[in-house]
Formats: structure tokens, sequence, C-alpha cells
């Protein structure tokens, strides 16, 4: 057996890449790798033909021993690799960077206009090495080390590692198992790309139209900036809950500056133009809570107006946001739930620890002021989007599936289905991506006392049906169908991102069948 020495190989492939023989033997983490694709082409034009690729647990057992590794990059190459890493994904248009550790190679992906899609694989040792170079160098953060079996959290807010138009970005790591990693434990890490957008002016309005949002919620979203109370923006993680949030503060700032405004966040996402952005004092994760809520008892001792938490995630906060309502102040805040009465459920679980009757203090005139539930959606290229009615039998199927095509054709007239368009083979005005940017489907409730008595005795499906048909209320799903209607998105990827059917609506409203 005849082992060759691979002059210029990058030092991510070195673990993972062998010459045996004349043959190029790789594992399979590096196909498709960008500097994997640029080598090989090298070493066929000096005659070097064949490669083939192996799985990594059979590269570990019986190749590795053959690799030619050098060991650690040095530390200021990983430190350039990491914000290189940061910059490629904000300029490919990335919202989030995911990069997971098991053990023999690390997979990066980026995720582009709501989707998840593969950047490039590294070799074990090296990714292991920019993951912790990512969090114990570049971060802000409570643990002065990275450990992969230990869930951290971070931040990375100095000006030198980010690019021009990204704010901070958020850093999470989670232990995963896995049988390549060393002790059978390696690691998951997200970094959220928080990009600066404080230029945006103009009214709430015009701010909410730009994202999306229908007359009727920039009408609501309005009437509740103008009345004290609690208003809970609710939706999936990355689904814009927190841009919201933002335009809601940075508008009444420019509206009415004669008025105290502060936030609570941990840790704050992005910079408010006006707005007194108050810092959790604790990096102890079991004394957190306490200061997230004794941040918001320090806000309202301040001579507040208007007070916006980031994220009710403990009971102690969903008091405080409840106090800081009945006290006479315009609160806003997020939470994670499935719909915009879903947060009533969610709230009500979070608080079931501290009151006996936790929708008798939720549900309170003098507390709940609004509602409001979204989601983002993949918008169509104008280009290359293809109308439905025009593409083949097959080809139908293809773009939209039986199922979602039935259900789809409940909620429209045929006039309607004409204007339908699917996904195209992309072009270069969306960088063959079929997609130029994302859309909200949201639904936004102002509450009234009827209302509130609904939901204060737990009949949530009478107060969906007292919105919709007594105030009119349109559905985050209809909102949806009406984008499908005008041609702006795909049907399919629409209910994708939905997480419902498309006639859920009238489902959840009439009964019926998916």
């Amino acid at each position: 057996m005849e082992i060759s020495i691979l002059e210029n190989l990058p030092e991510s492939m070195r673990s993972r890449t062998v010459l045996l023989d004349g043959t190029l033997h790789m594992s399979k983490e590096l196909k498709g790798n960008l500097e994997m694709v640029s080598f090989v082409a090298g070493l066929r034009r000096r005659g070097i033909l064949a490669c083939e690729f192996h799985d990594p647990r059979y590269f570990d057992s019986t190749l590795s021993k053959f690799t030619s590794s050098t060991g650690k990059l040095e530390d200021n190459e990983i430190e350039k690799y990491a914000i290189d890493l940061l910059s490629k994904a904000h300029a490919s248009g990335a919202t989030d960077i995911h990069l997971i550790d098991y053990g023999s190679y690390t997979m990066i992906q980026f995720r582009i206009l709501g989707m998840l899609s593969d950047y490039t694989q590294l070799e074990g040792e090296f990714g292991q090495q920019v993951i912790g170079c990512l969090y114990q160098k570049l971060c802000q953060s409570a643990d002065a080390c990275f450990s992969p079996s230990v869930r951290q959290d971070g931040r990375i807010a100095k000006r030198e590692y980010l690019p021009p138009a990204v704010h901070s970005v958020r850093v999470h790591c989670e232990p995963i198992e896995s049988a390549l990693a060393k002790n059978g434990v390696g690691t998951s890490m997200a970094l959220r790309l928080l990009y600066d957008s404080t230029s945006a002016a103009g009214s709430l309005s015009e701010r909410m139209t730009s994202l999306g949002f229908t007359d009727e919620h920039c009408k609501t979203a309005e009437f509740l900036t103008r009345r004290t109370g609690l208003t809970i923006i609710s939706g999936p993680t990355g689904h814009g809950k927190s841009t919201l949030l933002k335009h809601i503060m940075e508008a009444e700032v420019e509206r009415n500056p004669g008025k105290a405004y502060f936030s609570i966040e941990d840790p704050p996402e992005y910079p408010l133009k006006g707005v007194r952005q108050v810092l959790i004092s604790s990096n102890d994760k079991i004394e957190r809570a306490y200061a997230y809520r004794d941040a918001i008892a320090g806000a309202m001792r301040s001579d507040p107006d208007v007070i916006m938490i980031g994220e009710i995630r403990y009971v102690e906060a969903a008091v405080a946001a409840i106090d800081a309502a009945l006290t006479g102040h315009a609160v806003f805040a997020t939470l994670h739930a499935n719909n915009a009465f879903g947060i009533i459920a969610r709230m009500s679980s979070i608080l079931a620890t501290h009151f006996q009757n936790p929708l008798d203090q939720l549900c309170n005139h003098n507390v709940l002021a609004g509602l409001e539930y979204q989601r983002l959606i993949p918008v169509l290229c104008p280009i290359c989007k293809v109308r439905f009615f025009d593409l083949s039998d097959d080809k139908r199927e293809q773009a939209i599936p039986t199922d979602v095509k039935e259900r789809l054709y409940r909620e429209m007239k045929n006039d309607d289905i004409e204007n339908v368009y699917v996904r195209g083979d992309g072009c270069e005005n969306c960088m063959k991506r079929g997609f130029i940017g994302q859309t909200v489907a949201a639904e936004f409730i102002a509450t009234d006392q009827e209302m509130l008595s609904y939901l204060s005795a737990g009949n949530t499906s009478r107060a969906h049906e007292y919105w919709v048909k007594e105030k009119e209320g349109k559905s985050y799903v209809k909102h949806a169908v009406e984008l499908i209607k005008a041609g702006l998105v795909d049907p399919y990827i629409a209910e994708e991102r939905l997480g419902v059917p498309l006639n859920f609506t009238q489902i959840f409203v009439q009964g019926g069948r998916f």
C-alpha cells in the first residue's frame, strides 16, 4: 500500500483525507465542501482522478491512521475563521448560524429566509476549536470557559468581531448525544444574527406596512399604543416578534417623545432609540428569574410611561408584567404561544404556581389589552415564480401535493385559484433561491369586556367566535391565504411555515376535516 503526501492540503481537511495507491479517500462530511472541491480540481489537473467518499465511522476506524493531520491551528487563524464565518453568514442574508459538532466532523448550516441550508463541514478538531473560539474568545458570557457538556449562553457584541450591519450575535450551546464524539457528547451551537436597523423611521403604520401587516393590523396596533394595559406579542423563535416590538417602541418615541420608555431584555437584542434599556444584573442562572423581576420593578420605580419586556419566561416576570399593567402603565411583551388566544393558556400555565385562579388575574379589563400572533413566510421572486395553472399535470403534483391542494381549494373561489403562484427554479434576481424576502402572516386582537368575560371563564372557543363574527377578526391563517390569493407566497411553503393546515380556521370554528 502506497501512502502519498498531499501538498497544500487545507488544514481543515487534514484528518479527514488520505491518498492511498493513487485514490483520494475522504470522509463523507466533506462532500460538497468548497475547499474540498477546489483541492480535488487541482489534483485532477495533476492526474489524480479517483476519489472515494466513506462513512465517517468507517473512515475513523480504518483510514484515519493514514491521515496527515498536523494538530491545532494557531489561535489567531481560528479566530480569523470564526470572524469570517459571521461575515459570510451576513453576506448571504442569514439570520442564524448552526454549528453541530458530531465529534469527527462539524456541520455548519445557515438559516436564510427561514430555511436551513448546508454551508460547509469542518474536520472534527478544527470545528471544535471554532466553536470554542466563538464562545470563549468572541462572547461576553456568564461562564469564563466553554464546556461541551454544559448548556451555555452568551452574546457577541464587540464591533471588531461583527459585520457592519449586525448589532450583536446571540449564542446558545446545547450538549447533544453523538456516537462519534469523545465521551459520546457533541455540541449544537446556534448563533442568532441581530441586524441593526435603527435607521428605520416613520409612523407605526408605515413601519408595520413595510413588514407586511394589513391596514386592520396597523389600526389595532395604533389603538393599543394609546391605552394602558398589557399587550403580548407571540410566535415561534425567529418569526419577527422582537422586530415588531422594536418598531412599536421607536415609533412611540417619535410620536410622543414626552413619555419615559423603558425596556427589560435578557439580553438586549437591538439598540432602541429613545428607550432606556435596563440591564439584568445577575449572571447566576438560578437567580436570573428574580433579577428579571427586580429589573421590571426597578423600571416601575423610575417613573415610566411605557415598559417593554423582551420575553416572559419566568413566573416572576409574568407577575411583574400584570402588576405594571394594574398600576396604569402600557406594557408590551413577547411570549411563545401557538396562536393569539393560545397566549391565554400559556400565561395561565406560567401563572398557575403563583395565583390560585390565574385567569381571573390575567383576563381583567385593567390588565389585558391586546394579543398578537405572527409567523414569517418567504415571498416569491416576482421574476421566476410560476403560475400554478401553467404547470403540466405532473409538475403540479410536485409543486402542491394533493392534500394541500384540496385544503387550499376549500378556502378559495375558482377565480382566486387562477392567481396562485408557486416557487420557480430561481434566477439572478433572487440568487437562485426562488424567494426575495419574507412577509408576515398575523392576527391582532384588541380585547374588550365581553371577550375577556369568555376568556376568564375558560371559554376560548366562544371568545374566538366572538372575535371572528362580531369584531370581524381574521386569523393568521386567513391572512396567509390572502397572500396566496395575491400570488405572493407559495401555498405548500406557506402551510409548512404556518404549522397548521390552510383550512385550519374553518375546522376550528365550524368543525370539519383536514
